[in-house]
């Protein structure tokens, strides 16, 4: 799962964490890669949002903050059913602010085979992607096979800076047009695999728990 949470605010402009832990819990996901996340920010109630939902849904947490004052963070986290072998953060700059890209190395399967996933999320503005893309290429031409890249690239799939990411990966498609965000509209959320795939099934969750859909993908390879 890919899922922008804006710090648990919902549609309904309150912030409620319980609700997004259920839009994970619901889907029943290995892997949650979120973006968004708080860190004892007080528009979300000074919590450890991290910590928080690692704790309701029984999973393992990485976490990097792309925006870090001290104990005020603010970033990306990957919800893991198992623990990672390893982590990695790499910083991507920005204009707005700082991004980052979370990368865990994870076992998967009965093989204990090993999975690198990285979670990111872009600039809003095309000048701050325009920045980071040469960036995230790099630490994607790094990762091992196979891997997954997703998060929120604030940019649909047919943009023409999201071709340098299509080299070499696929990116899974929806069976039909849809929208994964609300306020923005258009499909912003992708999922990225780098080897050949025996089975892909993705999808959205449509959801009011933030602005953003889960999108979520069934893998086998």
């Amino acid at each position: 799962m890919t899922y922008n949470i804006r710090h648990g605010k919902g549609l309904d402009n309150k912030t409620n964490l319980r609700r997004i832990a259920a839009e994970i819990a619901k889907a029943k996901v290995d892997v949650a890669a979120l973006q968004e996340v708080d860190r004892h920010f007080s528009r979300s109630g000074f919590q450890d949002q991290a910590a928080i939902l690692a704790n309701l849904l029984g999973m393992h947490v990485s976490f990097s903050p792309s925006i870090n004052f001290g104990w005020l963070q603010y970033g990306n986290v990957i919800l893991s059913k198992r623990p990672p072998e390893s982590k990695q953060v790499d910083y991507l700059p920005g204009i707005r602010e700082r991004r980052s890209a979370l990368c865990v190395k994870l076992l998967a399967g009965a093989a204990n085979a090993t999975v690198d996933v990285l979670n990111t999320h872009l600039g809003v503005q095309e000048i701050e992607r325009l920045m980071q893309l040469p960036h995230l290429r790099d630490r994607m031409d790094r990762l091992e096979t196979p891997a997954i890249v997703l998060g929120d690239f604030n940019m649909e799939a047919d943009d023409e800076s999201m071709a340098k990411l299509m080299n070499g990966w696929r990116k899974l498609k929806l069976p039909r047009k849809q929208t994964t965000t609300y306020h923005k509209g258009g499909e912003i959320d992708h999922i990225f695999v780098n080897m050949p795939l025996r089975k892909a099934k993705i999808w959205v969750q449509h959801s009011l728990a933030s602005d953003h859909h889960p999108v979520i993908a069934e893998l086998m390879w």
